[in-house]
């Protein structure tokens, strides 16, 4: 986070979606996090596309507009913590051996060239320490993030050009985690499904951190009539989960934790019989997000009709402004 001259700026989150853009900010007071600001703007076709900005003049417009005529309180700063689209993301746990926080940076870019699929020159890299709920002594967790750098220069760029600040750049999956995880910690797995309207989402977290994240070719609007869809997504989580549990026997948790189940978000999370369908076929408990089970976030006196009626569509919104309220530093590029 920016901290100049032990002065934090107000920092507001920006969800930037192939179809959308979602704006929260969040007040903290007496220990909570409460709704101040909330804007949503459709974007036209062709403005971004599988993530990539192809109109930077147009989409920076639109988000300096936004900001200017949001709902409640005006923003009053320019500086935001942005969402990085997840299908172009690469996050990866690896294990270290344990040693000085000073040798673990270099050790880490060293290691991490084993598993980008992209030159390390061409993207931005960060990680942190996974601490563990048990501790394994021997090795430690690193949860490693990649970004094409060509990506996250023209999202500066039009954030720039918009008049904003980014003080926080990071990928959709860690925004969504934090603001649907209570305390940010599962002592048993947890697969997120963010059901969006360009894609879906599956995250695994678990212990204290995310595990696994992959982009599924099936989103809210496809599964508003499902058969097809509802295949073809049944099918995808089926996979990445059975992958995961072959792929990430290493995590270090209490024992009887108990198994998986997965949590729906997005503008997907509401449509009906959603979660009795995909219970059934995977076998495992399905249910839609609770945001307010988070114990940080409280319901505003003010009147967000929109919000109250659909929060779950702006989870990565609300996860972003968490950060920016609270101060989180997780990995940011």
């Amino acid at each position: 986070m920016l901290d100049f001259l032990s002065l934090k700026p107000e920092v507001f989150g920006l969800d930037i979606n192939d179809r959308y853009i979602k704006i929260v900010k969040l007040n903290k007071k007496r220990g909570f996090l409460e709704l101040t600001s909330i804007n949503e703007v459709k974007l036209k076709p062709g403005i971004i596309s599988g993530g990539i900005i192809q109109d930077e003049k147009s989409l920076s417009a639109i988000i300096k507009t936004a900001c200017q005529t949001v709902k409640g309180r005006k923003l009053k700063t320019k500086y935001a913590a942005v969402s990085l689209p997840e299908e172009k993301s690469f996050l990866q746990v690896i294990q270290m051996p344990k040693m000085e926080e000073n040798e673990l940076k270099s050790a880490v870019f060293f290691e991490a060239e084993n598993y980008i699929p992209l030159p390390l020159d061409q993207v931005y890299l960060d990680f942190k320490i996974i601490e563990p709920v048990v501790d394994h002594l021997n090795h430690s967790d690193i949860l490693i993030a990649a970004m094409p750098k060509n990506i996250v220069d023209s999202y500066v760029s039009c954030l720039k050009k918009a008049g904003l600040v980014p003080s926080v750049l990071e990928v959709e999956a860690e925004a969504v985690a934090r603001a649907l995880i209570k305390d940010e910690t599962s002592p048993s797995p947890v697969a997120l499904l963010n059901i969006r309207e360009n894609s879906t989402g599956l995250i695994v977290f678990s212990g204290h951190s995310i595990r696994f994240t992959c982009s599924i070719a099936v989103n809210s609007l496809q599964l508003s009539s499902p058969d097809f869809a509802l295949i073809s997504l049944i099918s995808e989580i089926r996979k990445y989960l059975d992958f995961y549990k072959e792929h990430v026997s290493h995590e270090h948790l209490l024992k009887n934790s108990g198994g998986t189940k997965i949590l729906l978000s997005g503008e997907g999370a509401g449509i009906k019989n959603l979660p009795q369908a995909l219970s059934k076929e995977l076998g495992i408990p399905v249910e839609v997000s609770n945001l307010w089970a988070n114990p940080l976030l409280k319901k505003s006196a003010n009147s967000f009709s929109k919000f109250y009626k659909e929060p779950l569509s702006f989870a990565t919104a609300i996860g972003l402004a968490m950060r920016g309220a609270d101060g989180k530093s997780d990995i940011t590029f």
